[in-house]
């Protein structure tokens, strides 16, 4: 008796030993797994269009980064009490795209590239060294740094309209594109010069002036790694060979035949960007480069409709009416106005030369009531003649040459001008709009939309629009018959085993 108890007890201690080193061993098993997995792991994207995986092409480049100057990236897209699913949507791609060129940037245990997450309504001292360092003052957006370069990319040019197929109002994600076009942007030691042009009575880059002066566009310009430089093309007789973008704000005085060849073969042979900002009641001197990219600035005043705003008294007025090009295409869609100044009608020349290298798009439009007065130089109250177009009037326009003959493909010239100069003076360029407008016409211009060839992200939202016929339908065969299917095969399967 005492044998077998002994017995017993020996086969327990020996039941609970071989319990406890199974224990053990599958403790070193997990962290051994573990272990491994953490330096020795590959991660495979199962969904058909890759939507959680980096293109090859940035990830060549994250390679390129220096540890030493690593990329650092600010974003201050913060959640909201009223974020509709949207806006929701964006920020999710926003944190789960840059965790990705966090895990391939950062392999091999080097630091290339660092993400900060900045509420700047909570974190108050941190949101003021934003402000002193970098000017950054707005909510949703991404800053990228590299040293001294730096990029701002605002949240809602991450968003463009699905296309193939996919519902009207469906939104995709562009964010890698963008990036990986800043990354590029800020490990470049050179800036991109822009130089405006002095000599006619322009805008003053260099003065603090309010109503001639554009010291705030400048800046602006100087916190996107852009260097504004004056140029008189009078005096150097040539247009510098780093010459990325010509502005021409506001001229006063008309240029000369010298003037005329040195901007004509700056576009024509040298695919050359130009921005013209021309206002009413001057002669610019101008019209015929305009005409031969197809786009006509009329000697006209555009009259918008009368109202008692404190904006119109000074002569001002906020444009809401964009067309949908990538320069004023965020505007519209998230109602930025633009503060305008009077203007003149700047539209496509539909009577120009046919030229199939030639588009040309208007940008944004005056109010419905509004007209083109053709006797404005006369002194009296403008009202609308029958001779008057009416509105909405184009104030600007864009032509691009389209590139490519024969196989090979260059980027064509481009031309963008609008008919008033004020949204970039001192006065109006403190507008949140102006600055937006001005933002954007940079960005394409130096071909900062289209930099690289990655496809944006599909949406993964979907619906389904089913009517009552539709829905009774597919109640019935998907619904219902699989469940009672399934249901009906149980009973069978219990019958058959009790007999």
């Amino acid at each position: 008796m005492n044998l077998k108890t002994t017995d017993f007890r020996v086969a327990r201690r020996l039941k609970v030993a071989n319990f406890l080193v199974q224990l053990v061993l599958l403790a070193v098993i997990y962290l051994q797994v573990n272990y491994l997995g953490t330096r020795f792991y590959k991660r495979t994207d199962l969904t058909p269009a890759d939507i959680h995986s980096l293109s090859i092409e940035t990830q060549a480049y994250l390679r390129k980064i220096d540890p030493q100057k690593p990329v650092r990236v600010i974003v201050t897209s913060a959640p909201t009490a009223n974020e509709d699913s949207e806006e929701l949507w964006i920020r999710n791609q926003i944190h789960k795209t840059l965790k990705e060129y966090e895990h391939h940037a950062n392999k091999g245990g080097a630091t290339r590239f660092i993400v900060e997450y900045v509420d700047i309504y909570m974190d108050r001292d941190r949101a003021r060294e934003l402000s002193r360092d970098y000017n950054l003052r707005e909510e949703n957006s991404i800053l990228f740094t590299c040293g001294k370069q730096i990029r701002l990319i605002p949240a809602a040019q991450l968003k463009i309209p699905a296309k193939n197929g996919i519902r009207a109002n469906a939104i995709q994600f562009s964010g890698e594109r963008l990036f990986t076009s800043s990354i590029l942007h800020v490990i470049q030691d050179e800036k991109d010069r822009v130089y405006f042009l002095q000599g006619h009575g322009e805008l003053l880059l260099d003065q603090a002036d309010p109503v001639r002066g554009v010291t705030d566009a400048a800046a602006f310009l100087q916190y996107r790694n852009v260097d504004p430089l004056p140029l008189n093309l009078q005096v150097a007789g040539r247009i510098p060979a780093d010459a990325k973008l010509l502005i021409i704000a506001s001229p006063q005085f008309p240029f000369t035949l010298e003037e005329l060849i040195l901007l004509k073969d700056y576009l024509d042979k040298r695919n050359g960007r130009l921005l013209a900002l021309v206002d009413p009641f001057v002669n610019h001197g101008l019209d015929e480069i305009f005409r031969e990219w197809g786009i006509e600035v009329d000697d006209r005043l555009v009259i918008e409709p009368p109202d008692n705003s404190a904006l119109s008294i000074k002569g001002t007025t906020l444009v809401r009416e964009y067309s949908r090009h990538q320069i004023t295409q965020s505007l519209g869609e998230d109602h930025i106005p633009v503060l305008f100044g009077q203007s003149r009608p700047v539209r496509p020349d539909f009577g120009a030369p046919n030229d199939e290298t030639r588009s040309v798009a208007s940008l944004l439009f005056s109010r419905e009531g509004s007209w083109a007065e053709v006797d404005y130089r006369e002194s009296k109250t403008p009202t609308q003649d029958p001779i008057d177009p009416p509105g909405p009037i184009s104030l600007g326009a864009v032509s691009e040459r389209k590139a490519g003959q024969q196989g090979i493909h260059i980027a064509g010239g481009k031309v963008t001008v609008f008919g008033n100069s004020k949204w970039l003076t001192n006065n109006g360029f403190k507008h949140r709009g102006n600055q937006r407008l001005l933002h954007n016409c940079l960005m394409w211009n130096l071909d900062r939309f289209t930099l690289l060839d990655i496809p944006p992200r599909p949406i993964l939202q979907y619906e389904a629009n089913l009517d009552t016929k539709e829905f009774t339908k597919l109640k019935y065969s998907r619904l219902l018959i699989p469940p009672l299917a399934i249901f009906a095969l149980g009973i069978i399967c219990y019958f058959t085993r009790r007999h």
